[in-house]
Formats: C-alpha cells, sequence, structure tokens
C-alpha cells in the first residue's frame, strides 16, 4: 500500500499561508557585497565561467539553498536590486551560473530549450496555448506535471513586469494537504490515485501519449504534488477513459480551494529579481495580466527547470 500523509503539518515553515509576504526575511535575499565585486571582476567572462570560478557566489547560493529551498519555505527570492549595474545579458550570465549552482539545466521540450520564454504571444489555453505564452490568469499548478520524472526545482528571472496584473501566486501543498485533510478528509484518498496527465504531443513513436500519476504522492518524509488541471482533463479524454463523478468533484473542490486569498502567497517580481522554487510542493500560478504597447517593455519571464539528486 502506498505511503499517505495522514495527520496536520504545523510547521509554519511548510505549511505557509498569505501571511509569508509579511515575512520578507524568510525568502526574500540579497547577493553581499563582496560578492558583486566578485562578478564585476569577472564581468567580461561570465559566459566562459563555471559555478566553481566564482566561490564567493558559489558559497552563497548553497547557503539559500540548504537553509531555504530544502530545509526552509520552499522558495527563494534574489532581490534585482543587487544587479542594477549589470546589463540584461550579464544578468543573464549570472542567473544561468546560479541555476547550474543549484543543479542541472534540465530541456524543457521536445525543441530542446534549457531556457524558455514565459511572454504573451496571443495565444489562449483555450485553443490549445500554453499556459506561458497566454496573459492568463489562474490554472494553479506545478510544473511539467505530465513528465514521468518533474523537474525538481523552477527557476524564473524576472526582465520585464507587466504594465499591469502578472502578480506571481504561490500555494504550500502542505497547506492543500491540511486543508483537505480537514474539510473533506473523505476525498483525501482521490488524490493519491493515479491520474492521466497529457504530454501536449510530446512523446516520441511508440511512447503514450500520457502520463499515469497521482496528484500526492508522500515518500522519503516528503509530500509531493503535481497538478495542472487542463492537463488531466485532456489525458482522460486521450485514453477515453472518463473521470468518475467522484473523482470530478475531488478536482473541482481542489481548483476551488487553490484560490482562496488567504493560503495564497503574493509577489510582484520586479525587473533583475531571480526566484527559485521547489516543484515538489511549491504550487504556482499568477494573476491575468495587460501588458504594454512597447514590444521591448511587455512582460517577460526567463524559465529553468532544475535537475537536483537530493530527490
Amino acid at each position: 500500500m502506498k505511503e499517505t500523509l495522514d495527520k496536520i503539518i504545523t510547521d509554519e515553515y511548510i505549511s505557509w499561508n498569505n501571511t509569508l509576504s509579511e515575512k520578507k526575511e524568510k525568502f526574500v535575499v540579497y547577493l553581499d557585497p563582496e560578492i558583486i565585486e566578485e562578478l564585476i571582476k569577472r564581468r567580461n567572462n561570465l559566459d566562459n565561467l563555471s559555478e566553481d570560478d566564482l566561490p564567493l557566489l558559489k558559497h552563497k547560493i548553497l547557503e539559500f539553498k540548504k537553509k531555504i529551498l530544502l530545509d526552509g519555505i520552499g522558495l527563494f527570492i534574489i532581490n534585482g536590486v543587487c544587479m542594477k549595474n549589470f546589463s540584461l545579458k550579464e544578468r543573464t550570465s549570472i542567473y544561468i551560473l546560479i541555476v547550474k549552482i543549484l543543479g542541472e539545466l534540465m530541456v524543457q521540450n521536445i525543441r530542446q530549450e534549457k531556457i524558455v520564454e514565459i511572454k504573451d504571444a496571443g495565444k489562449s489555453m483555450s485553443s490549445g496555448g500554453r499556459y506561458h505564452e497566454t496573459k492568463e490568469g489562474g490554472s494553479h499548478h506545478t510544473d511539467s506535471p505530465q513528465w514521468k520524472d518533474v523537474p525538481d526545482y523552477l527557476g524564473m528571472l524576472c526582465v520585464h513586469d507587466a504594465k499591469k496584473g502578472g502578480t506571481n501566486l504561490f500555494l504550500s501543498a502542505y497547506t492543500i494537504h491540511n486543508k483537505i485533510f480537514q474539510e473533506r478528509h473523505d476525498l483525501l484518498h482521490i488524490f493519491y490515485e493515479q491520474f492521466h496527465f497529457d504530454k501536449r504531443g510530446e512523446f516520441k513513436d511508440g511512447e503514450q501519449p500520457t502520463v499515469f500519476e497521482p496528484i500526492f504522492e508522500f515518500k522519503n518524509d516528503r509530500l509531493h504534488f503535481r497538478y495542472l488541471r487542463n492537463y488531466i482533463d485532456a489525458g482522460h479524454n486521450i485514453q477515453n477513459i472518463p473521470l468518475s463523478k467522484s473523482q470530478v468533484d475531488a478536482l473541482d473542490y481542489l481548483d476551488n480551494l487553490m484560490c482562496r486569498d488567504d493560503i495564497i502567497f503574493r509577489y510582484d517580481l520586479k525587473p533583475g529579481d531571480m526566484i527559485f522554487s521547489d516543484n515538489h510542493w511549491v504550487v504556482h500560478g499568477r494573476t491575468p495580466f495587460e501588458d504594454h504597447n512597447d514590444q521591448d517593455l511587455k512582460r517577460l519571464m526567463l524559465r529553468t527547470w532544475i535537475r537536483d539528486n537530493i530527490y
């Protein structure tokens, strides 16, 4: 029998809610002046450096990883203010160096891209567009739930914020699990059942077009969560296996639960900010946004997926 989490988690470091926005000391970090100086000295060669060439940066990022990403609230934001004297190209190079300190850059799609632009491409999810290609909000999810082995960490560099809206939203899967445990314990077992997730056409000949995985897993004393409702609905349609009424009721309850303001932590990323989060249990989304007319000012995030050996 699969292991399940059968108690309420009261540790505020992992079962946080909207009050996290008032505790920036837990997640907003800065790079020390000595680290900035280290980067400035090597700024003309950033693309050719390895993480071992920047020992001060490496030590600090590994400290953030241990204290915040793994043993803390599951996400940290490097305030872009400390990057103000670097060009966009330099900030991007520094971002990639930080990603490499945290783990291995993963290929994100069938086009073999390791860095993906998150921007409005004029598409809509209702007509088949991917979430990162739209200006739509909602759809709280973890990244790449349609993969057997999901990315361990999600990284994003904010290049431009939106004219209006586009606030980043984060939820703790432990808090979500607590709420279900308290309010609808009768539904909890359903989320440990397997569901079909649509691979969105990104599979090779002979492979299944879906993966069959649970939403919640509890293994090695860690709670794991994978979710994107559209991918589940599409996956079951592809397999011609309709969701049961109890499954639909459970998913509808989950969608409504994840829209409650009291459990959503909101943060407006500003240009230069970098965020890194644990993709196994930190759920994310955003509010819809209105963009600038100037193409050079439109909302743009650079996304990376990171593989780590900790999992």
